[in-house]
């Protein structure tokens, strides 16, 4: 059977290309527009030539091998082509995306009073998409009119919108940065003979977070608790997670990190192999709906954590939510942002880095 030469590298491509469009409702996806990427990947990436019988497969482990020595470039290529052809298709535009997207989120704020056009737009894309996939729709026009007509689609897109992942004692180090924290702005209350303690806990999802602050404060406070105002506050837009929060039932993998001694402490097992929060730890935290962007924050708070929400929003809003969350603060309060958050050059002037791993901040006097 005659042999010809084949480029791998178009196979990849072909693959990694089909995967990177399944979920992009913001550029044109026909036909010549996916022909125009392909060939601008194909383009930069060197050939790869085997040769094969008309309808043999390449063997897996040299695809593999190939896949493995171009994966970075390809991806890079195909980021850059999806963009440069997006933005200027080989042809007349006969929807406007960027502004059908801005309709739809104009539709959502109108109809549920949620507002995501200062959402990082890139997260909310893939996130619409997901439901846009599912409801078998192409366009953000197509599934502005589909809301329209089935309001029952809110509640899976919100629930996809405002998805949180969370568990006990994320990140355990930073936990221990933490708990030094607690002692010392204990202490520092003892010495003011101050009796008020209040922590709040920002888009507080399922209550994993709220919860894991109570139970240091009551190992910290121990007996002493009844002698403080303690407030340990959980706010979200998430109606859901709240409800959640309020039940405390989680399941063994939002409790990895918790030791076994304080699994037996604070949490009673249940059928299924969830577990129960106990009541004393409960009881310990409070929650409440509230919209960081268009709400007023809490007042007077000694410690505020923010951890990996302000992934969500743009520049403008994360400068807007800095400035709240400064003045929520008690003079020489602390700010906890995510990890992966940092907080920007410019607003060094009013937060201070106390510890750059655990991403702790401290309210600065201006």
């Amino acid at each position: 059977m005659p042999q010809e030469l084949r480029n791998i590298i178009e196979d990849i491509v072909r693959e990694y290309l089909n995967n990177a469009l399944i979920l992009h409702y913001d550029i044109c996806t026909c036909q010549k527009c996916r022909q125009d990427i392909f060939s601008r990947v194909v383009a930069k990436i060197p050939p790869e030539y085997i040769k094969l019988a008309q309808g043999e497969k390449a063997p897996y482990e040299y695809i593999s091998a190939i896949r493995d020595k171009y994966k970075g470039e390809i991806v890079k290529e195909l980021m850059q082509a999806i963009e440069s052809v997006g933005q200027n298709p080989g042809h007349p535009i006969t929807e406007d995306k960027a502004k059908a997207f801005g309709a739809l989120l104009d539709r959502i704020l109108q109809d549920r009073n949620l507002d995501f056009r200062q959402y990082n737009s890139g997260i909310i894309k893939r996130k619409l998409a997901l439901r846009m996939r599912e409801s078998g729709l192409e366009s953000y026009a197509e599934y502005a009119r589909f809301l329209t007509h089935n309001p029952g689609e809110y509640e899976k897109l919100l629930a996809q919108l405002c998805i949180n992942v969370s568990e006990f004692f994320r990140d355990p180090e930073v936990w221990i940065t933490v708990r030094y924290l607690f002692e010392n702005l204990i202490k520092e209350k003892k010495l003011k003979n101050e009796k008020s303690l209040v922590i709040w806990s920002a888009g507080c999802a399922s209550g994993e977070e709220t919860y894991t602050i109570a139970i240091l404060l009551k190992e910290l406070l121990k007996e002493e608790a009844q002698n403080f105002s303690l407030t340990i506050l959980g706010t979200d837009i998430d109606k859901k997670c709240l409800s959640a929060a309020g039940e405390a039932i989680y399941t063994k993998e939002s409790l990895k990190n918790v030791e076994n001694e304080r699994l037996k402490s604070y949490f009673t097992p249940l059928e299924g192999g969830c577990y129960q929060l106990k009541e004393e730890i409960k009881k310990m935290a409070g929650f409440q709906y509230l919209d960081l962007i268009r709400q007023d924050h809490i007042k007077e708070t000694d410690v505020v954590f923010c951890r990996n929400v302000f992934i969500y929003f743009n520049r403008d809003l994360q400068e807007q939510l800095l400035m709240k969350f400064y003045k929520s603060l008690r003079p020489g309060g602390y700010l906890i942002k995510g990890k992966s958050e940092v907080i920007f050059t410019e607003a060094g002037r009013i937060f201070k880095d106390i510890d750059t791993n655990a991403r702790i901040y401290q309210k600065q006097a201006v």
